[in-house]
């Protein structure tokens, strides 16, 4: 049996145009424009969904609600469908904030070497992705969502919405969402191919 990947989404989404989750947003721009991390990461992942779906990949959506959903709740609904399916692995969809440029991809100080496996292949696949930009690296931190959980997992920093030119390029822009979208799901095909050869 295949591994089937669990998709987690960061912080809450819009519920009648109200945003869910306090700060998590880009400045408001020139032309009052403005983005919410919990939107963003939503969109990524619906559209993920979307093709893994017409790809005939099993998958495991861990928040599907627009509420901001604790993160030790998400921790505990990614633990049980792992003890479950005992084969599956984690990516959590963001973007980072900060003033920088560029993506990254954390994993825990602990990580499996399935973890830093994915994080590596996150690596590879950006710079095919996004050639014009910036891999800022693989970090270790101890994220909930990667050190508490029982499986493979790593955490994906999309670009900065506090720098205007990635905000509006990539978070902001339906082309810019569906390449994002896109390159996640060669992360899942590569990780699928691996346990498969």
């Amino acid at each position: 049996m295949y591994p089937i990947p669990i998709i987690g989404n960061g912080h809450g989404g819009l519920i009648g145009k109200v945003y869910q989750t306090k700060g998590k947003r880009s400045p408001v721009w020139s032309d009052g424009a403005v983005l919410y991390e919990g939107e963003f990461n939503r969109a990524i992942k619906n559209r993920l969904l979307e093709l893994l779906h017409f790809k005939g990949i099993a998958y495991y959506d861990l928040v599907p609600e627009q509420h901001d959903i604790h993160r030790r709740t998400r921790v505990n609904r990614a633990n049980r469908f792992h003890a479950k399916h005992k084969k599956t692995f984690l990516l959590d969809i963001h973007s980072n904030a900060g003033g920088g440029k560029g993506s990254e991809v954390f994993i825990s100080r602990s990580a499996s070497s399935s973890s830093l496996a994915l994080a590596n292949w996150s690596k590879a696949l950006f710079l095919q992705h996004f050639p014009e930009s910036t891999f800022r690296g693989i970090k270790r931190k101890n994220f909930d969502l990667v050190h508490l959980t029982n499986m493979p997992a790593i955490l994906l920093e999309n670009f900065f919405m506090d720098n205007e030119h990635e905000c509006r390029t990539y978070l902001m822009n339906p082309k810019g969402r569906d390449r994002i979208a896109a390159y996640t799901l060669a992360i899942i095909e590569a990780y699928l191919k691996y346990h498969h050869s």
